[in-house]
């Protein structure tokens, strides 16, 4: 089949990520309105949605027909996107998993566009997951330093909206209801108040005092860094809407003056230096936004900076709509 008359059917109109999602898609007219499926749990409760300046139907995932000639983009985790995974990939459809179904499993390729798309075809299956948006952004700010990288910490401030649609709801609720001189409730998911706070974990704590997402954050930069690399990371969730921040410290294998390692990041994909970058800055563009580069106080082998990006439109709509451009028009 050619590019052209491939379908596309994307689980999860109600991701955060969807909007921007379908507006990249079709700024690149990566599929025709007529090729474009979209699929949910109760279709009933799903209005249609606007692509292309055409009105597009939201159908019910259990009555679909997958099909070999289809790439299934999932950007939900729940029962009904497993189901979709399942009978998908039985049908020989490519699958994209954008929402960590597959995190862990080291028989599908984990793709990050710009770093290492001829991984495509390196996994068991005809599954390609992408890695979660903190580990695309920080990935990439690494990656320009891969071959002299020791060791690695990450600190990353993510937004409400890492936590899904419903966490953007309960922070918009609350949020109102501070302004109006009310007390907020709780988020009913993390347990703690979303709005105007900062959480030093959204997750329960495992036994080694980490959390589940910080080990698979890890596991996702290792997996596109190297096995070596020595890693540690903390997930902070701050009361911002979208933007995410991540403050980084390597630890280089020799030590370098300041400048080559500005000058190596300042060459690296869709990296851009700022002075003092801000998720606002970030919030809108297609750049990870790169700033605060210091030399480290503890060792002359040591380098900080931070990092910053738009969570929803750069790390998760635009590396989606690049691996769908892929498969659409070679696989």
């Amino acid at each position: 089949m050619t590019e052209s008359n491939r379908e596309l059917v994307i689980v999860g109109v109600d991701a955060t990520a969807f909007d921007a999602l379908l507006e990249i898609l079709a700024e690149r007219k990566t599929v025709a309105p007529a090729d474009l499926k979209l699929l949910a749990a109760d279709a009933a409760d799903a209005d249609p949605q606007v692509f292309a300046n055409r009105s597009i139907a939201v159908q019910a995932a259990k009555d679909f027909t997958f099909s070999e000639g289809q790439v299934v983009l999932l950007l939900n985790s729940d029962d009904t996107a497993r189901e979709v995974l399942a009978a998908a990939e039985a049908a020989g459809a490519w699958v994209i998993d954008a929402a960590g179904i597959t995190r862990g499993d080291e028989s599908v390729a984990l793709v990050h566009p710009l770093l290492n798309s001829a991984e495509v075809q390196s996994g068991e299956r005809n599954v390609v997951a992408l890695p979660v948006a903190g580990a695309a952004m920080v990935a990439e700010a690494l990656y320009p330093l891969k071959s002299q990288l020791h060791s690695v910490e990450v600190v990353l401030n993510q937004p409400v909206s890492a936590l899904g649609k419903s966490a953007v709801d309960s922070a918009a609720a609350q949020t109102a209801r501070m302004f109006n001189g009310q007390e907020a409730e709780v988020d009913p998911t993390t347990g703690q108040r979303l709005a105007f706070n900062h959480l030093s974990s959204a997750e329960a704590i495992l036994e080694s005092g980490h959390s589940f997402g910080e080990l698979a954050l890890v596991h996702e930069l290792r997996r596109l860094l190297g096995d070596e690399l020595l890693l540690d990371a903390t997930i902070n969730t701050t009361s911002v809407f979208h933007g995410q921040l991540a403050n980084i410290s390597v630890t280089l294998k020799e030590a370098q003056p300041l400048d080559t390692v500005r000058g190596l990041l300042a060459n690296g994909a869709r990296l851009e230096m700022r002075e003092r970058p801000s998720a606002e800055e970030a919030v809108g563009g297609e750049n990870t936004l790169l700033g605060r580069l210091r030399q480290g106080l503890v060792s002359p082998r040591q380098v900080n900076f931070c990092a910053v990006s738009d969570n929803l439109r750069k790390d998760v709509a635009i590396n989606c709509a690049q691996i769908v451009h892929l498969l659409l028009k070679i696989h």
